[in-house]
């Protein structure tokens, strides 16, 4: 399971299940197609398939079991050409359009250097956003990962220029000093990480988040209060942002977009980029094994 493969249901099952009310997991999936309904004409039997199932607003069917069923405008179709595994194809769904998004919105400039800060950079999202910004064509970009020193390696491979080890000390305090970034792309959140990027950010710079002014946004169910303290404080972060400069000297982003994955985002970055997940580990399809696995997704440190 990559981290955001196991985790990326947890978002929005707000719902605790019942014996009479049961519901099941996860968002992403991949396989082979098993039946049509009588009115689908783009799929057939045996399709090689992938996706990210909208189980909030659709309320699609969750993705952790053997099965699933999912409407035909939702579903991508992997082409033949592609050698993509189908645990590849699952762990890299949720990365297609939320790293995707992410890279999209950023303001790179079309000629010469271009500092970009990743926090999170070892994470499920990460490591695909480090693929996708080395593979960047235009401006020269010098990549910074904000992680863990244990999977500086790790980030290296991939992409990044720099690793700055948290567990040292806070990236603003390490970074203080040097040459100030163009873009800091976020998957942590939080007031530390938004007041650490204040520091490193050029005039004029992105700060582009995925989880907004809460750590560990989605981990958990938020009570009403918690929920709307993050959308206001959201919100009033977009507002200055768009509407006063003179509050801040950089623009705030809100990325990741919503399900389900659109084929071409999957195209755009997986089939064309070539951006793959990093797998921490396989499990097999029972209890035991299962719950190891998403107790590691809950640690944040697969």
């Amino acid at each position: 399971l990559s981290q955001d493969s196991a985790g990326g249901g947890w978002y929005f099952h707000g719902s605790k299940p019942s014996p009479s009310k049961p519901r099941v997991g996860g968002m992403e999936y991949s396989g082979v197609v098993l039946a049509v309904g009588p009115q689908v004409k783009t799929l057939k039997v045996g399709d090689r398939v992938c996706g990210v199932q909208d189980v909030s607003v659709q309320q699609n069917p969750g993705t952790w079991a053997e099965q699933t069923v999912a409407p035909e405008k939702d579903v991508v179709l992997i082409p033949a050409d592609c050698d993509i595994s189908f645990v590849q194809a699952a762990a890299v769904g949720m990365a297609a359009f939320v790293s995707g998004d992410m890279y999209k919105r950023a303001k790179f400039p079309k000629t010469g250097n271009c500092r970009c800060l990743v926090v999170g950079a070892s994470g499920g999202l990460g490591v695909c956003l480090l693929q996708l910004l080395s593979k960047h064509e235009g401006a020269a970009l010098h990549i910074v990962a904000v992680c863990s020193g244990s999977n500086s390696e790790m980030v290296r491979r991939l992409g990044a220029s720099e690793v700055v080890d948290y567990k040292i000390a806070p990236f603003g305090e390490q970074l203080a000093g040097g040459e100030n970034f163009d873009a800091v792309f976020d998957f942590v959140g939080g007031m530390e990480t938004e007041r650490d990027a204040k520091r490193v950010l050029k005039a004029g710079g992105q700060f582009i988040t995925v989880v907004g002014p809460m750590a560990g946004f989605g981990d958990r169910i938020l009570t009403c209060g918690e929920w709307h303290g993050w959308a206001c404080g959201l919100m009033s972060r977009l507002m200055k942002s768009m509407c006063c400069r003179r509050c801040t000297k950089y623009e705030y982003v809100m990325a990741g977009g919503m399900p389900p994955l659109k084929a071409v985002d999957f195209n755009d970055v997986v089939v064309e980029a070539g951006m793959r997940a990093e797998i921490a580990m396989e499990v097999p399809f029972v209890e035991a094994p299962l719950r190891e696995a998403l107790r590691r997704v809950a640690s944040r440190h697969t």
